[in-house]
C-alpha cells in the first residue's frame, strides 16, 4: 500500500532536512508521509494514499492549536486525488509553497475545529 510513497521518500527527506521538519511515515498504519514542526502552532504538510485502488494521494496542508479545551486549525489541500507521477516533478515546488503557506497562518486565521476530551 505504501508503495506510490516510496519514490516520493528522497525528496521528502531532502525537503525536511532543508527546513529542520519531522519526517514521520505511515501513523497508525495508514500509508502516509508527514512533514511536521511547530511554532506554538503545530504545523503539518502530508502526503497520503487517497484512494488505494487507483494509488491516488493528496497532499494536505494542516495548522492547528489548542487553546481552552478546543482545537482551532486551518486545512487546505494542494494535492486532490492524483497519481504521484502527475505531479512528481512539482513535488519540490508544491513542499516549498505549502510550507511558505502553512508558515504564514497565524492563531487568528485558525477557525474551530473540535472540543477537547478532558
Amino acid at each position: 500500500m505504501e508503495a506510490p510513497l516510496v519514490k516520493a521518500d528522497p525528496v521528502l527527506q531532502k525537503f525536511a532536512a532543508a527546513h529542520r521538519l519531522k519526517l514521520s511515515k505511515n501513523y497508525h498504519n495508514e500509508p502516509e508521509r508527514s512533514l511536521t514542526w511547530d511554532t506554538g502552532i503545530r504545523r503539518l504538510i502530508q502526503l497520503y494514499l487517497q484512494d488505494p485502488k487507483t494509488l491516488t494521494l493528496n497532499l494536505w496542508l494542516c495548522a492547528s492549536q489548542d487553546l481552552g479545551g478546543s482545537r482551532f486549525w486551518r486545512r487546505e489541500f494542494l494535492v486532490k486525488d492524483q497519481r504521484l507521477d502527475d505531479f512528481f516533478d512539482q513535488l519540490p515546488a508544491l513542499l516549498e509553497e505549502g510550507y511558505a503557506r502553512v508558515n504564514s497562518w497565524t492563531g487568528d486565521t485558525l477557525e474551530f475545529g473540535t472540543k477537547l476530551r478532558m
